[in-house]
């Protein structure tokens, strides 16, 4: 295949992105857009120098910390309603270009109330943004992962989780709070602290997921499967160093996240051709490839995909069966549905 048949043949099968953050997916023109008509966020710059500081530069981005000062901009702009209103519709309209037809999208609400805005009113814009998009193309779905940050603690998690009981996906015609996640330092705040909320997040009737694994060993992945019973894990990329491990999940058909640009850049994975993906699939465990952060990460799903045949030697075969498995590993509550047939 050229690389545009590969791309073309990747855009067509059912591809589903199912770890996607909402602040680190936000286009770098709406951001440089708003700069420009409200206040400059780093004065000075010109449009190019504005996207150094949202987007991945491996020229002179080299930590975990590099990473995570990309989402410091976005933060400014993303506090106002019509503003998470618009960056939703403009996240599925990316993500629909770029072949995507599930997205489940991440956000922490407590981090975009800074102007007033209440935990409700900021998962009640996403949701909006994203349902203007699904009401005009019935092939797309679209759900709300709702984020705790470690950080915060586990009391501030349950109260979260209270918060948004109203906006949950049954209670509404097509998009919805449909799981929960915690994400942010994994050595100062082990998975134990979050059970409670997540035994809550069950009694709601969420589907749950755990970033894990990531920048700590794989004895913060079983803490987490040991306290929190998660559906999935949130990248998971250190269970590459336990075999025991692998059994459990491909044993227990806990699906991880994976999502090998961003494992790369935040130093989860030293060399992208000793990342434990084909070791997984090869085990047995459900797979799910993701993007994390498109913006931050200068990447789409379409070129994950293609990280992965490039590296792995992943025949079309392989890939298809893994965008078929990261399908089915859905919350949403209607499925996939996915009928494992190419898109036209």
């Amino acid at each position: 295949m050229t690389p545009k048949e590969r791309r073309d043949f990747i855009r067509r099968l059912p591809l589903a992105d199912l770890h996607r953050h909402f602040d680190g997916s936000v286009r770098p023109e709406t951001l440089w857009e708003m700069s420009e008509k409200y206040y400059s966020a780093v004065p000075g710059l010109d449009y190019e120098q504005f996207r150094h500081y949202l987007e991945w530069d491996d020229s002179v981005d080299k930590s975990l910390l590099d990473y995570l000062d990309k989402f410091h901009v976005p933060l400014q702009y993303t506090q106002f309603y019509d503003t998470i209103k618009r960056v939703a519709y403009e996240l599925a309209e990316d993500a629909y270009a770029d072949g995507i037809r599930l997205l489940e999208l991440r956000t922490n609400p407590l981090i975009h109330r800074r102007a007033g805005l209440t935990t409700r009113q900021t998962i009640h814009a996403t949701r909006k943004g994203l349902s203007k998009f699904v009401d005009t193309h019935p092939d797309f779905q679209a759900g709300i992962v709702v984020i705790a940050m470690r950080s915060h603690g586990g009391n501030m998690a349950k109260i979260l989780l209270r918060e948004v009981i109203g906006e949950k996906e049954e209670f509404h015609d097509n998009v919805g709070v449909i799981g929960f996640d915690i994400a942010g330092p994994e050595a100062p705040f082990p998975p134990i602290l979050f059970g409670e909320a997540y035994d809550l997040a069950g009694r709601m009737g969420l589907k749950k997921t755990a970033h894990a694994g990531e920048s700590e060993g794989p004895e913060r992945i079983w803490e987490a499967i040991e306290n929190l019973g998660p559906d999935r894990i949130g990248h998971g990329t250190s269970a590459g160093q336990d075999p025991e491990l692998i059994k459990r999940l491909a044993r227990d058909e806990t699906y991880l996240e994976v999502c090998l640009s961003s494992n790369i850049q935040t130093g989860a994975v030293v060399d992208l051709k000793d990342h434990p993906l084909p070791r997984f699939l090869e085990a047995g465990v459900k797979v799910a490839l993701c993007t994390d952060n498109p913006t931050v990460s200068n990447t789409t799903l379409t070129r994950e995909y293609e990280l992965a045949m490039d590296t792995f030697g992943f025949s079309e075969s392989d890939v298809t069966e893994l965008a078929r498995m990261s399908c089915r590993g859905t919350f949403l509550a209607a499925g996939c549905g996915c009928d494992g047939k190419e898109k036209s």
